[in-house]
């Protein structure tokens, strides 16, 4: 579950991952990231399910995205969209050249972090989620792009229910998918940024890790963990008992967990 990469500078970045095919037979799901000095970049990907090629779709968005940071390393909403635009070209390159992968398509969720200037930027398309929280509750956190969340959005679905809800994997947006395929629904990658703080956390997951954990439990597990190792496998944990009264296999899940704090190296196992 953990990681080990390093860098000295002023902020510390204390990271685990996850990734796991649940019940499936496999994982279409991937994970990746990478510190350069005191910049980081991690990528989270969600294959959809259903076409040929999900699985090999993940693994191109976050490899294309950690190959892009690793070679011009920045941390901007500019250098975030500009990796991202390597992404799709590689993705659709891939669809051109092989008939059998053209409707392949993966989620994204990628966060920048400067530990310089404690800025973070994040993009995401799909139901890929990135949380932020502060002082042990969730201070920001994405938005999907799926029809759920459009019902929830007008007030035709309660909130509570988007975990459950017949259409929740319905996705408006994905890379790989082009405006032209569905010009009245498709969406594009949404931006944002903050500042961090000492004590902050992330969280980064595919639909198959927050369905089966509320945002309550999420806060619940991040005031009282010890690590980020270990709110990380408190969460899993949760998710792995309330999935287990279900009827359905438990899809795969993929989560990176990071924990901010000052004066230590950029990233350390945690």
């Amino acid at each position: 579950m953990n990681d080990l990469l390093s860098a000295v500078v002023t902020m510390t970045l204390q990271v685990a991952s996850i990734s796991d095919p649940g019940g499936r037979q496999v994982n279409e799901d991937a994970c990746k990231f990478s510190a350069q000095g005191p910049l980081a970049c991690f990528a989270v990907s969600d294959g959809v399910g259903g076409e040929v090629g999900g699985e090999l779709a993940a693994r191109t968005v976050v490899e294309t995205i950690l190959a892009e940071f690793d070679a011009g390393p920045a941390v901007s909403e500019h250098a975030l969209a500009r990796y991202l635009d390597s992404t799709k070209k590689e993705v659709a390159h891939q669809q051109s050249t092989d008939p059998i992968l053209k409707n392949m398509s993966a989620t994204i969720a990628v966060a920048l972090v400067d530990s310089v200037h404690a800025r973070i930027h994040w993009g995401h398309l799909g139901d890929t989620r990135i949380y932020h929280f502060r002082d042990g509750r969730v201070h920001r956190m994405t938005k999907d792009h799926s029809a759920v969340q459009q019902l929830v959005d007008a007030g035709l679905c309660a909130p509570e229910r988007i975990r459950s809800h017949p259409l929740r994997s319905s996705l408006l947006g994905a890379i790989g998918i082009t405006d032209e395929e569905d010009a009245d629904i498709a969406c594009d990658v949404a931006y944002s940024s903050d500042h961090l703080e000492n004590g902050d956390a992330l969280l980064l997951c595919t639909d198959g890790f927050w369905e089966w954990i509320t945002e309550s439990e999420m806060e619940t597990t991040l005031r009282e963990a010890s690590s980020v190792t270990n709110w990380l496998g408190a969460m899993d944990h949760i998710a792995q008992h309330n999935s287990s009264s279900s009827r359905h296999p438990r899809d795969n899940y993929t989560a990176i967990a990071i924990r901010v704090a000052d004066q230590e190296p950029l990233l350390q196992q945690a």
